[in-house]
């Protein structure tokens, strides 16, 4: 099976912190650097626990489902800033999925969970085509870049990300977050969660889950999709059946919208997603009541960037 990957952005005056090298890397979570760029990617990995689920606060929770949702009206205002700034420069921008999601299948099956049937409509990010983004991206990555303005956050077990204060990606964030600490704070949180997901060896767990799991394999064959045999398959299926044709955040054409929206139904039907995250929280449990209070504090940022991005979309001239 293809392992595709899904990139959270690239950093010096694009769009995810970077990662520095200090601390050990999780071997599960790639970190690529080309020239000025990184990219942190989500492995596809695929794993079922006989632990029972351990309790986990309510809040804890319901902050973690929050993270899990993406925001349009953030993504909306970081394009409206960041193309704002870059034409300021006779700069292209290309907008990019930059969504963060969580949710204990998000952690580890790199985009195939499909949240909604209103999210289905835009199919896979496998079918995005890359080099629309990749020709705005050396355009961004040609901006003045001193490593003295990086603004720098630790991660729980090491490695520090970075952003370029006095890059355009830098200024966005700061007019959303309120500080481009406050973002890192929020983009890291999907970092600890791949870092706890293979120290627990949750990973492992979850493949069982998806292997074995017969319900929503057989739902798929029946609603016309037998190549997909185990669930995080989708997204390398589509890329395979309808190839990179379409530009970020544009829908998918009506063949690839109808298998995402049959995908939904089968991960509904089959409970798979949530099965994936009972072995999550039986095994993250004790890390999630342990940073409760970071978690409380990202969930606040997110709510401040939600209304700031919201004034920004509606202080469009």
């Amino acid at each position: 099976m293809k392992h595709e990957m899904l990139s959270q952005g690239i950093s010096q005056g694009a769009y995810a912190p970077e990662i520095k090298e200090e601390g050990t890397m999780f071997p599960h979570a790639i970190m690529k650097k080309t020239g000025a760029a990184l990219a942190v990617s989500m492995l596809v990995l695929t794993a079922c626990s006989s632990s029972p689920v351990q309790e986990v606060p309510q809040d804890i929770r319901s902050a973690l489902e929050s993270y899990g949702k993406e925001s349009s009206d953030i993504e909306v205002a970081f394009n409206i800033e960041m193309k704002k700034c870059m034409d300021s420069k006779g700069k292209r921008f290309i907008p990019r999925d930059n969504s963060i999601t969580f949710s204990g299948s998000d952690v580890i099956n790199n985009g195939a969970r499909i949240p909604s049937m209103e999210q289905a409509k835009y199919g896979y990010k496998s079918t995005y085509n890359d080099s629309l983004i990749e020709s705005s991206e050396s355009d961004i990555n040609q901006e003045d870049y001193n490593p003295a303005d990086d603004i720098s956050y630790a991660l729980s077990y090491g490695p520090k990300v970075a952003i370029n204060s006095k890059s355009c990606a830098g200024d966005a964030y700061k007019k959303i977050y309120g500080s481009i600490e406050n973002r890192l704070k929020y983009s890291s949180l999907i970092n600890e969660m791949l870092h706890i997901s293979q120290e627990y060896h949750i990973t492992e767990d979850i493949m069982h889950l998806y292997q074995n799991n017969k319900e929503y394999p057989q739902c798929m064959a029946t609603a016309g999709y037998p190549d997909i045999s185990v669930f995080s398959q989708g997204p390398a299926v589509a890329e395979q059946k309808f190839g990179r044709y379409r530009a970020p955040g544009t829908p998918a054409n009506a063949e690839e919208r109808a298998m995402a929206q049959a995908d939904y139904t089968c991960q509904e039907s089959s409970g798979i997603v949530r099965k994936a995250e009972d072995i999550f929280y039986s095994k993250a449990g004790q890390w999630l009541k342990d940073h409760e209070a970071l978690i409380m504090e990202i969930r606040d940022i997110e709510k401040v960037a939600k209304e700031r991005a919201v004034q920004i979309i509606n202080n469009q001239s």
